[in-house]
């Protein structure tokens, strides 16, 4: 006898659907990977050999890391759409609508009934560069509140929320940015965790049904939905579903592993087991084989020799620091003008001289709270000066950034410019003939294009904050570096992969 086996091998996860031929259910395994795919499936794999010593394996693998898979494996391989078809069409005919949401992924298959009467996917829509709004998008808005998802901690939370406040599903690091002035403010976690659900609900339905009426029934699958019942509550909610409007399968979270086995049944019929000692032998060799192409090859290191990066170091030092209050005699009076730029993550100053020389600045994350941060770091300012004994008198003040106008309220500003201007009439002012400038944020990033001085063009990023500073942040605590350590670490590395930068929560 055999088993027939379908493997699920996602973004995040590996799931395992065995049934035998009489379509029983054998066994069923679901686990993250933590990027090691390979490695999870010869495991799990491995349990289900040890379950059922006497029956042979005939092996179906579907997911975003299948193919390479099912290739070392010497097991069919069925597309994850077809894959969920299948199960839906078998188990669920009624189904008109499919809402899955995996780790990086989320899809929404349309369904019609064709001459035969049978059901057929009539569309699809999946996510492409974004990862809001999937299981991953949530598991970032776990750690900013403290808790886990899988665990059921973030579930409970959002089960008891009440009240929902206006969260971004487009970004994760958006979205974190939205949280975080709530968290300071005092908002329940409760209510956070329930308004992250709203978001994903939001996300799914505006980004993927792009027009296409969402006709119910409507099924939900995958582990996000599983682990997260209340958000099928919220898209019940959001949808205007009825009770008999609504499939929540059995295990939904295996439900494309499920419809891998099936296919085995079906297009697959004559797949031969899979010779399973020979078949570790080949996943051993797949998980010590590197990429030749695309995210995860390896590249060139920055620099060939030691004397390249001394050059490049010496070429790009740090500027001339600001003078400082020791710069000047006690009992001196000094005259400046104060810039302040209130960003999406940061609030800087900046203090310059009746000769445009920068005398002092500073520069802290704002933690939601940018007028709380402001206000102590221009009294941090003061003291600094009063100690030194030297009178540091502001003529005027000028307020740019995403907080423009607030700060020009709350501080009587003089002057309050868009920061694009604000950049311009800086680098030119610092490199004259300047006809380009570059600037990297918390979460934009921005190309402006100057011709003697007149800003000409700009490029700003719009939903995504790839790329960002926050981009970096997230990035160096997964490495547990410092951010302020990156270049140096980067720049020491002797073997660097090519990595995906389109999404924070893909990289």
């Amino acid at each position: 006898m055999a088993l027939l086996v379908g493997l699920d091998v996602g973004s995040t996860t590996t799931k395992v659907y065995a049934m035998h031929e009489d379509m029983t259910e054998a066994w069923w395994g679901y686990r993250r990977h933590g990027a090691c795919q390979t490695a999870s499936v010869r495991a799990m794999l491995g349990e289900l050999a040890e379950r059922f010593p006497h029956e042979s394996l005939r092996v179906a693998v579907t997911g975003s890391g299948a193919r390479d898979i099912a290739t070392a494996l010497g097991a069919s391989y069925a597309q994850e759409v077809v894959a969920n078809a299948l199960a839906i069409s078998r188990f669920y005919p009624q189904t008109r609508c499919a809402i899955e949401l995996g780790g990086q992924d989320a899809k929404m298959i349309f369904f019609r009934t064709n001459d035969k009467g049978d059901i057929e996917v009539a569309d699809m829509r999946m996510n492409g560069s974004c990862a809001g709004g999937t299981g991953a998008f949530i598991d970032e808005m776990a750690k900013l509140m403290g808790v886990g998802t899988e665990s059921g901690e973030f579930e409970q939370l959002a089960s008891r929320g009440t009240t929902v406040h206006e969260v971004s599903g487009r970004c994760g690091v958006y979205a974190k940015t939205d949280i975080q002035p709530l968290l300071n403010e005092g908002i329940p976690t409760t209510d956070l965790a329930l308004s992250a659900l709203h978001a994903v609900a939001r996300q799914t339905i505006g980004g993927l049904a792009q027009g296409i009426d969402i006709e119910p029934p409507v099924i939900f699958e995958g582990g996000t939905l599983a682990y997260n019942p209340t958000l099928v509550r919220v898209f019940r909610e959001q949808l205007n579903l009825s009770d008999d409007q609504v499939i929540v399968p059995r295990d939904p979270q295996i439900m494309v592993a499920r419809g891998a086995a099936l296919s085995l049944t079906d297009m697959f019929a004559s797949s031969q087991p899979i010779d399973l000692p020979d078949a570790f032998v080949r996943l051993d060799k797949l998980e010590t084989v590197a990429p030749a192409s695309g995210e995860g090859r390896l590249a060139q290191p920055f620099f060939a020799t030691p004397a390249e990066q001394a050059d490049f170091t010496a070429r790009h030092g740090k500027e001339t620091p600001a003078k400082g209050p020791d710069a000047y005699a006690p009992g001196e009076t000094v005259r400046v003008a104060l810039g302040i730029d209130s960003g999406s993550t940061t609030t800087k100053f900046a203090l310059v001289d009746e000769a445009g020389e920068l005398v002092d600045s500073f520069y802290a994350s704002n933690n939601g709270r940018p007028l709380d941060v402001a206000q102590q770091g221009l009294v941090s300012l003061k003291n600094r000066w009063e100690t030194a004994g030297v009178t540091l008198a502001i003529d005027a003040v000028g307020t740019t950034g995403y907080g423009e106008e607030l700060f020009a309220r709350a501080f009587h500003a003089d002057y309050h410019t868009v920061e694009t201007v604000a950049h311009a009439r800086a680098a030119c002012a610092c490199v004259p003939d300047a006809t380009f400038v570059l600037d990297i944020g918390g979460q934009d990033m921005k190309a402006i294009w100057l011709n003697h001085g007149v800003l000409t063009d700009i490029v700003v990023n719009e939903a995504c904050s790839a790329g960002c500073g926050s981009f970096l942040e997230g990035f160096a605590k997964n490495l547990g570096i410092a951010v302020e350590d990156i270049a140096t670490e980067a720049f020491s590395s002797k073997a660097p992969a090519v990595l995906g930068s389109r999404c924070t929560v893909f990289m």
